[in-house]
């Protein structure tokens, strides 16, 4: 890997003696607390405008995966049914598990507030001024569990004079989105901005119908309380993936001589039906009448209990309901992604002389209704509803400052978080098995689930960070982070029906701990070459297993993880080329794994690893007219020892999410014109190497290396319009980005992207 880096080194060198004239503009980011030039940063982070990922066609947080090296983000949580839910993962860490028990590994922040679950973190890119994207272990300056990296999305700041835009796009499958931000001046130094996005497009996962031999049964009110709106277990055709999102968000910013605050309230709405997914195939247990589809096929052929069978018609859960088309499926149930999201936040910045005060206090409330049909058809055999709750108090407070001739710049703060959260989740199990069971039609006996996780958390932290300037060229950066996590759980999980069952109840708190260090030093040979190393530690916190399908005494715990990270940069500027390297080597302790017990996803610590890994971005200017941009990603993620022996996987599986070569290049092509219009033409391109969706690399959840081709022009004019078109995916590539096997039921399920999608848009500015 030294050796790529010094060719690429070398390969920028000659493309700058050139002589290429105008200069990349400065990309400024705020990665350690501090407004500074992205080639002066010790990090690895790579940097967007809300201009630029306007251009691209870019419209939630999930699409800057395309143009990240090392950066994975799938727009929903597999088993989960909620379009509002993100996967992340930066450099093989992540999470895939949107449980309200289990933390993110990569720490997604909205103008500097922690978004802490995954549920509600499909960010609308609405009035975003930058979005930065920082890779590694970031805990001595971001909040909680950046084991992996941070997202950062910073807003823009209203300006001091009247003006606005309204846009409006349409596009495949009767796309609309109605865009618009008006900016008013309200006093001296006091100004606001209302920013609203409307989106909206059909959905394009087919629902088929019934079969003509099936005849669908209801369970009577009261058999299975409140279970699906009493006993409602079908749900209506409409298309899978569809988009109906309202987003707004008000922003007041004082800009005084000595203070500075910012106000934001933001609000989402939606009503969308879940995102599309469909039967790929039988996990490795069905057939062997292990899996809960055996008992259902035992019971329809009157195997299970001899001469009781289901009521009338029921049908063998096998080949015929998979569609063999990634955008069809048989699946039946009320399949929804509802939520209400709102937030604020206020910041406020203070200066007194040599020391400057910054508060940022925030406030967030979720409320969501979203479910799924797990086996894709007509059967209910495992469909899942979550009626998932969750707020969060977060207050940062730091002080910052220059000393020692301005040789120094010193940040220290303290962090507190405070969050509550209810998720109750009902899931109809084997519904023929039950029938068969009783010999009673229509009554449920005791296999549905129906789970409430209560969860209260609270997190206090302390941190502190400094860089020393030895010499003009010469610096070096130590910060500290000392985390106390305190979680409570007060698991109800039982069984509904006329026999109910209590499978787990229990109110525990535990406490977790951690001093995360990061050190590192600096390099500035000249004005275009920089250099750094660093070492840096991450730490995600533990929790609690939140599915039970037998009865268990106590709440199952599992440990934090850890990541250490050691890190070799070098940033170089020649005015027309810029690169940015970094080769980093990161030991990646206590696992937290998904590992199948019976029908059930446990979270358990399961396994020693070690990730390294290269990444280079490369933006070029060969004329006025024409800029390039290449990022290249390699991981090399392997486990070196799987510590659980109940594991369903061994040091010879891959890790999920984490393709070993990734790469993207862009370029966007400029023709000015007289009369002050402008036309720009823009290609991007990303592909990625093979990868599993899951940790247990199910052969059918694994996908081949594909590409991503899209294509927009836009034409500027001289005054106050703007139009574009383009089209994504041009090639319409069809590929799977989250399933999941759930050998305990017996079926594979996956979700693939929509393909090929054309948009026009207009805007008009003032």
């Amino acid at each position: 890997m030294r050796t790529v880096i010094s060719a690429a080194c070398i390969a920028v060198v000659t493309m700058a003696s050139n002589a290429w004239g105008q200069a990349l503009e400065e990309v400024v980011v705020t990665a350690r607390k501090v407004e500074e030039s992205l080639q002066d940063v010790p990090i690895a982070v790579s940097a967007f405008t809300g201009e630029d990922l306007e251009e691209r066609g870019f419209t939630t947080v999930a699409d800057i995966a395309q143009v990240t090296p090392g950066l994975e983000l799938d727009p929903t949580a597999a088993i989960s049914g909620s379009s509002a839910a993100i996967t992340a993962f930066i450099r093989g860490i992540g999470v895939s598990d949107f449980l309200l028990t289990i933390d993110p590994g990569v720490g997604l922040y909205v103008d500097n507030v922690y978004v802490a679950r995954s549920v509600g973190g499909l960010v609308d890119l609405l009035d975003v001024e930058r979005i930065e994207v920082l890779k590694g272990p970031q805990g001595t300056l971001f909040g909680r569990n950046t084991i992996g990296g941070a997202i950062s999305v910073v807003s823009k700041d209203p300006g001091d004079e009247l003006a606005g835009r309204i846009s409006v796009t349409g596009g495949t499958a009767d796309r609309l989105d109605l865009r618009g931000k008006l900016e008013v001046p309200l006093a001296d130094r006091l100004y606001s901005s209302l920013s609203v996005a409307l989106r909206q497009q059909d959905g394009f996962g087919e629902r088929l119908p019934f079969p003509d031999d099936y005849i669908p049964r209801e369970v009577p009110a009261g058999s299975a309380p409140d279970a699906f709106d009493d006993g409602v277990l079908y749900g209506n055709l409409d298309p899978l993936g569809e988009i109906n999102s309202l987003a707004g968000r008000l922003k007041l910013f004082y800009d005084g001589e000595r203070v500075q605050a910012r106000l934001a309230v933001d609000a989402t709405r939606t009503r969308e039906t879940a995102p599309a997914s469909t039967l790929l195939g039988f996990a490795p247990t069905f057939g062997t009448g292990i899996a809960l589809a055996d008992a259902h096929n035992a019971a329809v052929l009157g195997e299970l209990a001899p001469g009781v069978f289901p009521p009338s018609d029921s049908l063998l859960y096998d080949d015929r309901w998979i569609t063999g088309d990634p955008h069809t499926t048989f699946g039946s149930a009320p399949s929804q992604s509802d939520y209400d999201l709102f937030g604020a936040s206020l910041t406020v910045d203070t200066s007194f002389g040599p020391v400057d005060f910054k508060s940022i206090t925030s406030y967030r409330d979720l409320d969501s209704d979203f479910g799924r049909d797990g086996d894709s058809s007509p059967i209910v055999l495992d469909h899942t509803r979550n009626r998932y709750q969750h707020e969060q108090l977060t207050q940062e407070l730091q002080l910052s400052g220059l000393g020692i001739n301005d040789r120094l710049q010193w940040l220290v703060g303290l962090y507190y978080f405070q969050e509550d959260g209810l998720d109750r989740v009902q899931v109809p199990l084997g519904l023929e098995v039950d029938l068969s069971l009783t010999g009673t039609p229509g009554t449920v006996i005791n296999l549905w689930l129906d789970e409430i996780n209560d969860v209260s958390n609270t997190s206090r932290a302390a941190f502190a960070q400094a860089t020393f300037d030895f010499t003009e060229k010469f610096s070096a950066t130590a910060g500290l982070r000392y985390t106390e996590d305190e979680k409570t759980y007060r698991p109800n999980h039982r069984t509904q029906g006329a026999a109910p069952v209590v499978l787990l109840l229990d109110d525990t708190t535990v406490d977790f701990t951690d001093l995360s260090p990061r050190f590192s030093v600096d390099y500035r040979w000249n004005d275009a070459v920089f250099t750094y190393a660093s070492f840096s530690q991450g730490f995600k916190s533990g929790g609690f297993t939140g599915r039970t399908v037998d009865v268990q005494d106590s709440a199952r715990p599992f440990e934090p993880e850890e990541a250490e990270t050691i890190e070799l940069g070098v940033k170089l500027d020649f005015a027309r080329v810029r690169i940015n390297a970094a080769l980093f080597a990161t030991d990646y302790t206590n696992l937290q794994l998904i590992n199948q017990e019976g029908i059930t996803p446990i979270t358990v610590n399961a396994g020693e690893s070690a990730i390294d890994g290269l990444e280079i971005e490369i933006f070029a200017a060969p004329t006025d007219q024409l800029t390039l941009q290449l990022g290249y990603s390699y991981l090399d993620a392997r486990y070196l020892e799987i510590t659980d022996p109940n594991a369903t996987i061994d040091e010879t599986f891959e890790f999920q999410n984490t393709p070993p070569h990734s790469f993207n290049v862009s370029a966007d092509y400029r023709v000015p014109f007289d009369s002050g219009a402008e036309l720009a033409l823009r290609a991007d391109y990303t592909w990625k190497d093979d990868h599993f969706n899951d940790a247990e690399n199910t052969p059918l959840l694994a996908q081949e290396a594909f590409g991503l081709l899209n294509l927009a022009a836009t034409y500027r004019t001289s005054d106050h319009w703007r139009f574009t078109a383009g089209v994504q995916n041009l090639t319409d590539e069809i590929y799977l980005f989250s399933g999941f096997s759930q050998p305990g039921v017996g079926f594979i399920e996956g979700s693939f992207n929509r393909g090929r999608q054309w948009y026009v848009m207009s805007e008009y500015s003032f």
